[in-house]
Protein backbone atom coordinates (compact mmCIF):
# COMPACT_ATOMS: atom_id res chain seq x y z
CA UNK A 1 0.00 0.00 0.00
CA UNK A 2 1.48 3.42 -0.59
CA UNK A 3 1.25 6.33 0.92
CA UNK A 4 -1.16 7.90 -1.72
CA UNK A 5 -3.81 5.19 -1.62
CA UNK A 6 -3.98 5.54 2.46
CA UNK A 7 -4.76 9.83 1.50
CA UNK A 8 -8.27 10.68 0.78
CA UNK A 9 -8.66 11.98 -2.07
CA UNK A 10 -9.47 15.76 -1.00
CA UNK A 11 -5.90 15.03 1.19
CA UNK A 12 -4.58 14.02 -2.29
CA UNK A 13 -5.64 16.56 -4.14
CA UNK A 14 -4.55 19.60 -1.48
CA UNK A 15 -0.89 17.90 -1.55
CA UNK A 16 -1.38 18.59 -5.80
CA UNK A 17 -2.04 21.95 -5.14
CA UNK A 18 0.63 22.54 -2.32
CA UNK A 19 3.24 20.97 -4.65
CA UNK A 20 1.95 23.00 -7.86
CA UNK A 21 2.63 26.25 -6.39
CA UNK A 22 6.20 25.46 -5.00
CA UNK A 23 6.78 23.29 -8.11
CA UNK A 24 6.23 26.42 -10.47
CA UNK A 25 8.82 28.30 -8.93
CA UNK A 26 11.28 25.39 -9.24
CA UNK A 27 10.65 25.07 -12.51
CA UNK A 28 11.08 29.14 -12.93
CA UNK A 29 13.84 28.91 -11.63
CA UNK A 30 15.64 27.14 -14.58
CA UNK A 31 17.04 24.88 -11.93
CA UNK A 32 17.12 21.10 -12.48
CA UNK A 33 14.87 19.22 -9.93
CA UNK A 34 17.91 16.11 -9.01
CA UNK A 35 20.19 19.45 -7.97
CA UNK A 36 16.91 21.11 -5.57
CA UNK A 37 16.41 17.57 -4.40
CA UNK A 38 20.03 17.22 -3.48
CA UNK A 39 20.00 21.07 -1.84
CA UNK A 40 16.59 19.73 0.34
CA UNK A 41 18.53 17.09 1.67
CA UNK A 42 15.82 14.63 0.14
CA UNK A 43 15.64 11.98 -2.98
CA UNK A 44 14.94 12.82 -6.38
CA UNK A 45 12.03 9.87 -6.07
CA UNK A 46 10.59 12.09 -2.66
CA UNK A 47 10.78 14.85 -4.29
CA UNK A 48 8.85 13.58 -7.23
CA UNK A 49 6.53 11.60 -5.38
CA UNK A 50 5.97 15.35 -3.23
CA UNK A 51 5.38 17.15 -6.80
CA UNK A 52 2.75 14.78 -7.89
CA UNK A 53 0.96 14.63 -4.07
CA UNK A 54 1.81 11.13 -3.53
CA UNK A 55 3.68 12.25 -0.43
CA UNK A 56 2.90 14.69 2.14
CA UNK A 57 4.74 18.08 2.00
CA UNK A 58 6.04 17.93 5.66
CA UNK A 59 6.58 21.23 7.69
CA UNK A 60 10.76 20.97 7.81
CA UNK A 61 10.05 20.25 4.23
CA UNK A 62 8.20 23.40 3.78
CA UNK A 63 10.42 25.81 5.32
CA UNK A 64 13.75 24.29 3.88
CA UNK A 65 12.17 24.76 -0.10
CA UNK A 66 10.73 28.27 0.88
CA UNK A 67 14.18 28.89 2.07
CA UNK A 68 15.99 27.45 -0.99
CA UNK A 69 13.76 29.78 -3.40
CA UNK A 70 14.19 32.76 -1.04
CA UNK A 71 10.56 33.38 -0.70
CA UNK A 72 8.47 33.40 2.76
CA UNK A 73 6.42 29.97 3.33
CA UNK A 74 3.36 32.11 3.85
CA UNK A 75 3.80 33.26 0.44
CA UNK A 76 4.72 30.11 -0.79
CA UNK A 77 2.22 27.98 1.18
CA UNK A 78 -0.77 30.73 1.33
CA UNK A 79 -3.36 29.37 3.98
Amino acid sequence: MTILSRATPAERATRRTEGERAWQLVRESGVKRRYVARALGISYGYLNQVTYGHAPLTPALRDRLAEYLGVPVAELFPR
